[in-house]
């Protein structure tokens, strides 16, 4: 049986992302050696649902084959903030499932992604969150760089002194580690706060931070499992590299180490920019 629920958050739309988006689905339809699909859960503001409802007819039509139907979603219609965090916190409300990973629409899992995590979760149901190894890539599909493998450095010892893990004093000194595909118990991820949508530029790793405070165990599967396309023009990261200021990335990153220390979303002091 499977586990875990896919979260994929959507803002806009337009036939580029319709592009984006059809390729994510085809990674999730596309996993082997599942028993069946997971529950995708759809969060995206008022304005776009007709566009959203005529997408997912579309792919019903074009996977039936597969066994896709109706049955395989779960809209959230956003009435209220639609930035990412806000976007992640409101859909996790209606996740039904233990654990659960939010797919970006411009990125893809691997065709194993569900099997392999199936198997960890298994063996380790002590951990609240696994990070896949990631790849990221331009819009080329180009591989730039991988992702969240550090922790299996031998120079980078994690919880215990085990390799996989994450730890707090590490994640200080090495910052790049990604949430973009990870699986997630539901109740911890709530417990402790969930996303701060009040933290730009930085929330990922302070939402890091922040389980690791909480005693939660962060463990990188040593399988390439997620492909992140990381050079999408006007992207949310995209934005930030392109207009946030150096300074204001320090304040980010400053804040975000503070910050992780409370689970509550309190306020920020922006004059300190």
């Amino acid at each position: 049986m499977n586990n875990i629920s896919v979260i994929i958050p959507i803002h806009e739309y337009n036939d580029q992302i319709s592009s984006y988006l059809d390729k994510a689905f085809e990674s999730i339809v596309k996993q082997l050696n599942v028993e069946e699909l997971p529950k995708i859960i759809l969060v995206f503001p008022s304005a776009i649902e007709s566009n959203i409802i005529g997408f997912v007819e579309s792919q019903i039509r074009k996977h039936q084959d597969k066994g896709v139907t109706s049955e395989n979603f779960y809209f959230v219609n956003n009435f209220n903030e639609i930035d990412y965090q806000s976007q992640v916190n409101l859909a996790v409300e209606s996740v039904r499932t233990n654990y659960f990973s939010v797919l970006e629409f411009d990125d893809e899992y691997s065709v194993t992604f569900l099997k392999n995590i199936n198997k960890y979760i298994e063996a380790y149901p002590q951990i609240e969150i696994f990070l896949p190894m990631m790849i990221e890539v331009n819009e080329k599909n180009e591989a730039i760089k991988l992702t969240n493998e550090t922790v299996w450095a031998q120079q980078f010892v994690g919880e215990n002194g085990e390799m996989g893990y994450l730890n707090i004093n590490s994640l200080k000194q090495y910052t790049d580690f990604k949430l973009s595909g990870a699986v997630i118990k539901k109740t911890e991820f709530q417990n402790i706060g969930g996303y701060k949508s009040n933290i730009k530029l930085t929330f990922m790793y302070e939402f890091l931070l922040r389980a690791l405070i909480n005693t939660c165990k962060v463990f990188t599967i040593p399988k390439v499992g997620y492909k992140h396309l990381a050079t999408r023009e006007n992207s949310l990261f995209d934005i930030y590299q392109k207009t946030m200021p150096v300074n204001e990335r320090k304040f980010w990153f400053e804040t975000a180490i503070k910050e992780a220390n409370f689970n509550n979303n309190r306020a920020i002091d922006l004059s300190k920019i």
